[in-house]
């Protein structure tokens, strides 16, 4: 009879635990949520963050544009935008981009060795959430 008790108590406490762990995890959720939703600055938006150039031969050059959106309520302005790689080039307008505006960034590979693309854009703005990552991929034969 001990024993079942023990057992039962240990359950109960993990139990509590548990419900308590997710609580916690909604609240956070419901935090992000409505900091999201209380953008006062501009705000940067991409429909994708990842960029597939499929497959490619070396020497090829292809270019892709991503689209961003500003979803905040001041206009924003992309401070810088790098890559990892010098076989990576972009190319970006300097103006600001209004509320609900849209502006692109042209990202340029060039194909140089074989093998798989996995490389970085990193876009730095005004935006309260001020660096957004974008991922390339794709293959080189």
């Amino acid at each position: 009879m001990k024993k079942i008790l023990i057992a039962f108590a240990i359950l109960l406490v993990a139990n509590l635990g548990m419900a308590q762990s997710n609580s916690s995890k909604a609240a956070s959720s419901e935090k992000n949520t409505a900091a999201a939703t209380n953008v006062t600055g501009a705000e940067i938006s991409f429909a994708k963050k990842t960029i597939d150039y499929g497959t490619l031969h070396v020497g090829d050059v292809k270019t892709i544009e991503m689209v961003y959106t500003n979803t905040g309520k001041k206009p924003l302005i992309l401070d810088n935008v790098t890559t990892n790689c010098d076989c990576t080039e972009v190319d970006w307008s300097k103006k600001p981009v209004m509320p609900g505006k849209t502006g692109v960034i042209k990202v340029t590979y060039t194909a140089k060795h074989t093998g798989l693309i996995s490389k970085w854009v990193t876009v730095m703005s005004n935006a309260e959430t001020d660096r957004v990552v974008l991922k390339t991929s794709g293959e080189v034969k």
